[in-house]
């Protein structure tokens, strides 16, 4: 007996030895690093400038080092992370573990805040100056050169830094997460007719949301890819194809711009490729998961110059980036709203639509939605409302309703906020009706020749109206319309030459059962000099 109970005791001794030991190797394996700290300037510290506030208060050209990695790899650049769009250096550590992966995997890091940080997004020539600047500092203060990892926007302020201001000898390679270098087809909503009461409110018409506007960086582009530094150093880039969770901040995003191909719910993946680049990887991420640690064992050995493995790579700078052809298969709508007071939006819904999603954007909350059916039947639906964190209308609320198979006619949605406002409404729609639209230079270089096509067997094409709305982005009063019928081809003309034009059109018809359907076209257009 007293054999049994000591081959009990030990029995248990040695399991409950065993509990703190598996603890303490599952807390070895999540072991946090301290914050970056700000390296103390000796320069001037820049002012806070620029069109439209984002809310930030960072102080622009601040930098910050990162801690030093027990393995740290000899003679491996400093990883230089650069934010986007209305971004700030604490995305890539405040519930972030990209900062955690790369001091893990033995890197030195090192943080920057650009102009955005400071209040107001800039355009990529005046955070390419200032970022020009910093990595000459913080290659100076390492004694190293550096790789850069760009996330959204910053890549295109990298590839400025590198090509224009003399930041390509410091630099190894460059990694860009979804960086819009083609533009990005929000910032041209942005600028419509539709959205802009309300990206005036958020912010959303900045100047370097100005810049991402698919016209001007079709022109920044053909400056660029020509200039004898433009790929100097080696650039790779990744692209996503994840809107997030279901009507996330992202999902909007993905909603709007799947009319114009994969995307990760801001940008396209055919606008994150860069001619003269080399495209990593195309993932399951979305614009918030793919600046995140999870792909950084994708882009890990392109960070050196002495770690390319080029048969990895899944095309090379020979191959041509295609552009998507989109397919316009939505209804985009905007305009004030006033507090306490019951405002009516007509939404028109033509007959075979399987599914209707309506997206729509405020700056606050709601009080009241309510819909009503073509007949006059109060429908109570199922609204999901998310703040927009990510991208051109970050900081913005939308709500989104979902329903299959609705019915046909005029549809109401009746809005009541509790303050003054304004909305932005994108309704998209599952349905037969498919418009493709096309544009043409013409002899005389201030005009394009517009093409629309609709699909002749479930549209009755004399029914067809095109309204276009052509709208100066730098100035949104000059603005001026013009109609066509018909065959929907109209020559547009334009007065100043180097200005970007935003172009919302807004088509109605009838179908070949003969219900009315409406659909909206908005592009951006810049004439040479």
């Amino acid at each position: 007996m007293k054999k049994i109970w000591m081959i009990f005791l030990f029995t248990l001794l040695v399991f409950v030895s065993a509990i703190p030991l598996s603890v303490t190797a599952k807390d070895n394996d999540s072991t946090s690093i301290p914050d970056p700290i700000p390296f103390k300037q000796s320069g001037p510290i820049f002012s806070i400038t620029g069109k439209v506030g984002n809310g930030n208060t960072e102080t622009p050209g601040e930098w910050y080092i990162g801690t030093t990695p027990s393995n740290l790899i000899p003679n491996a650049p400093v990883l230089l992370f650069v934010p986007g769009l209305n971004n700030v250096a604490q995305i890539f550590w405040e519930d972030n573990d990209m900062y955690q992966t790369a001091v893990n995997a033995g890197y030195q890091t090192a943080f920057v805040q650009l102009y955005d940080a400071g209040g107001a997004s800039r355009d990529m020539w005046d955070n390419g100056a200032l970022l020009a600047d910093k990595i000459r500092e913080i290659s100076n203060h390492f004694g190293k050169p550096v790789t850069v990892v760009a996330y959204s926007k910053g890549g295109v302020d990298t590839q400025t830094a590198l090509t224009y201001y003399g930041a390509w000898s410091y630099v190894q390679n460059v990694i860009t997460l979804s960086s819009p270098h083609h533009g990005s087809q929000l910032a041209d909503l942005a600028y419509s007719s539709s959205a802009g009461w309300l990206a005036d409110l958020i912010g959303a018409q900045g100047d370097g949301t100005y810049s991402m506007q698919m016209a001007n960086m079709a022109n920044y582009r053909s400056q660029t890819d020509t200039q004898p530094r433009a790929y100097y150093n080696d650039y790779y880039t990744l692209g996503g194809t994840d809107w997030g969770s279901a009507f996330s901040s992202t999902w909007f995003g993905g909603m709007y711009l799947s009319q114009y191909g994969s995307n990760d719910g801001v940008v396209t993946t055919a606008s994150s490729r860069l001619p003269g680049g080399y495209q990593l990887a195309i993932g399951d991420w979305n614009h918030t998961s793919i600046r995140s640690g999870i792909t950084f064992s994708v882009f890990d050995d392109y960070l050196s110059d002495n770690t390319f493995y080029g048969n990895k790579l899944m095309n090379t700078r020979e191959e041509p980036i295609v552009q998507n052809n989109p397919i316009h298969n939505q209804w985009v709508d905007g305009g004030p709203l006033f507090a306490e007071k019951e405002s009516v939006i007509n939404v028109t819904v033509e007959d075979h639509v399987q599914e209707l999603n309506l997206n729509l954007m405020t700056t606050s909350d709601v009080k009241e939605i309510k819909l009503i059916s073509p007949k006059g039947k109060m429908v109570k639906p199922k609204v999901s409302s998310h703040k927009i964190d990510e991208g051109v209308f970050i900081g913005a609320l939308n709500h989104s309703i979902t329903f299959d198979a609705p019915q046909e006619g005029e549809w109401k949605l009746k809005l009541t906020p509790d303050e003054d406002d304004a909305y932005l409404l994108i309704t998209n729609y599952q349905s037969p009706i498919t418009l493709h639209s096309t544009k043409s230079a013409t002899k005389d270089a201030a005009k394009i020749t517009y093409n629309i096509t609709p699909d002749k067997n479930v549209v009755q094409e004399n029914s067809l109206k095109a309204t276009y709305t052509i709208t100066q982005s730098r100035n949104p009063t000059n603005t001026k319309t013009t109609t066509a019928e018909g065959k929907l081809s109209q020559v547009l003309t334009f007065d100043y030459s180097n200005e970007v034009y935003n172009i919302t059109i807004q088509i109605e018809g009838l179908t070949k059962n003969g219900h009315p359907f409406k659909r909206t076209i908005i592009d951006s257009i810049l004439i040479p000099e």
